[in-house]
């Protein structure tokens, strides 16, 4: 990256069936956030999202999944596209041509809405860090963002046999646990694991830390409705469930005026991730979202009823 230029970011999105409810609320907070890249794979009709800083490439699913098949040379065999986020450590070397000429490159979920993103990754920060993270004990698979390095985009040959868990047919999730040991397991750790022992001194902290030095793992709040404490202390089901978009800015009715990076919509659609037992308000629900991209500068709510135009102030 030359000094005085802003560090350029691509986020690579493979999506594939139909798009969700509130896709076009999705795109328009990736539009808004115009000093950021959107590369979409995808066979659903998008021509309406089309954007100078989203990128539609039509493909097919079959057509992505050959492409990763020639390219690992292993027999992978996904039996839909959620199974494609553990190919996700993959990503930096997989699309190594469509990411050559940016900095940074990094993959996000469909269940966002984005805030302003340079405003928490900012060029300061991103000069500092190789990998940045919204979570503080992970590497997040709804967002994260990767500086554009061999070592980064080889990374995923440090996954625990990875190979094996791509021909599992059912999602893993090596695009959180994998990736992260990858980046952070010791031989300290992996002696601990592997022998059972407690090897804990100065010298095994000093080799941690350094290992998370270029590392941003820092919790960002997306998520509400999960068992990570919350800015108040709260979790799970007493964590904020009523949330604000308006003209590019992410709050909530509880933290005041405190910004957010994106709002993660997991947990009001689907009861898989609540780990306290309680329902997804949205599971049955119809419609889910009842506003448009042109209610976004006005604003628009989210809560347990769904996504509408807010109230005129």
């Amino acid at each position: 990256m030359r000094a005085g230029r802003e560090p350029s970011v691509v986020i690579v999105i493979p999506y594939f069936g139909t798009w969700p409810e509130w896709a076009d609320l999705f795109f328009e907070t990736a539009r808004r956030n115009a000093r950021i890249d959107f590369l979409v794979f995808t066979d659903c009709d998008s021509e309406a999202f089309a954007a100078p800083n989203i990128h539609i490439r039509s493909t097919s699913f079959e057509a992505y999944v050959e492409r990763a098949r020639s390219w690992l040379g292993l027999p992978f065999d996904p039996p839909d596209g959620y199974k494609l986020c553990d190919l996700r450590p993959m990503f930096g070397a997989l699309h190594e041509e469509e990411f050559a000429g940016y900095d940074f490159y990094g993959w996000c979920d469909t269940d966002l809405l984005f805030g302003d993103i340079r405003s928490f990754y900012t060029d300061e920060v991103l000069a500092r860090h190789d990998v940045l993270s919204t979570h503080s004990d992970r590497i997040s698979g709804h967002f994260a963002l990767f500086r554009n390095t061999r070592r980064n985009r080889n990374m995923y040959r440090k996954i625990y046999r990875w190979q094996r868990y791509l021909l599992e047919p059912k999602f893993v999730g090596i695009d959180e646990h994998g990736i992260t040991n990858a980046y952070l397991l010791t031989v300290f750790d992996k002696a601990n694991e592997k022998f059972e022992l407690s090897l804990d001194n100065r010298a095994t902290r000093l080799w941690a830390a350094r290992r998370r030095r270029r590392m941003y793992l820092v919790e960002q709040y997306t998520t509400p409705f999960f068992p990570v404490p919350w800015l108040d202390g709260s979790v799970n089901s007493a964590q904020p469930d009523e949330w604000y978009y308006r003209d590019g800015r992410i709050t909530n009715s509880r933290d005041g005026d405190r910004e957010f990076i994106y709002l993660h919509l997991m947990n009001f659609k689907s009861s898989r991730w609540r780990h306290d037992g309680t329902r997804a308000p949205w599971e049955g629900v119809n419609p889910i979202c009842r506003a448009s991209p042109r209610d976004m500068k006005t604003g628009i709510v989210i809560d347990e009823s769904g996504i509408a135009p807010a109230s005129p102030r």
